[in-house]
């Protein structure tokens, strides 16, 4: 069987909602422990219907939480591009069902995005503080990733295949 999104926007809708959480404003010490939302929903389509997951989509999600985060353009752009490529094409390898396997692929992708965005920040001269309570949204990510795959799942259905 095959997953197809309920609704035709379903995946902007999500995406809509996981840059509704991301920008919500939160004190220092709990936006640190803040779960990537983004990366987790590109992760989660990228799972779900992966023939259909665009990169144009993941990068213009990107440059749009650039603009307001006021990074460096095209910081998040390429880690979203990033994570939906590994994504899809790592799933592609995967049974969608095996738990641990999906945990194995969520950190280590989400763990290339942050070192990726960890590293830009360095180079461009941005102060990279918190040395070891950066990777705290990645532990939250990893955490949350059971509840939010099961939320997201509303918004798609099984799909017979003749």
């Amino acid at each position: 069987m095959n997953k197809e999104p309920r609704f035709p926007g379903a995946v902007l809708v999500t995406l809509l909602l996981a840059i509704v959480l991301t920008i919500i404003p939160l004190s220092e010490e709990i936006a640190a422990w803040r779960p990537e939302w983004i990366a987790l929903t590109l992760i989660h389509w990228g799972l779900v219907i992966k023939d259909r997951v665009s990169l144009v989509v993941a990068f213009a999600v990107g440059l749009i939480i650039d603009t307001l985060y006021g990074s460096i353009l095209g910081q998040h752009a390429l880690g979203f591009v990033l994570v939906t490529y590994l994504a899809v094409r790592l799933g592609l390898r995967m049974n969608p069902e095996a738990f641990l396997q999906q945990m194995t692929l969520l950190t280590a992708v989400l763990f290339l995005y942050l070192l990726i965005s960890l590293w830009i920040q360095g180079f461009t001269g941005n102060s990279v503080s918190g040395g070891l309570f950066s990777w705290a949204s990645l532990l939250s990510s990893v955490v949350i990733w059971p509840v939010y795959h099961t939320l997201l799942g509303y918004f798609h259905v099984q799909r017979k295949v003749i």
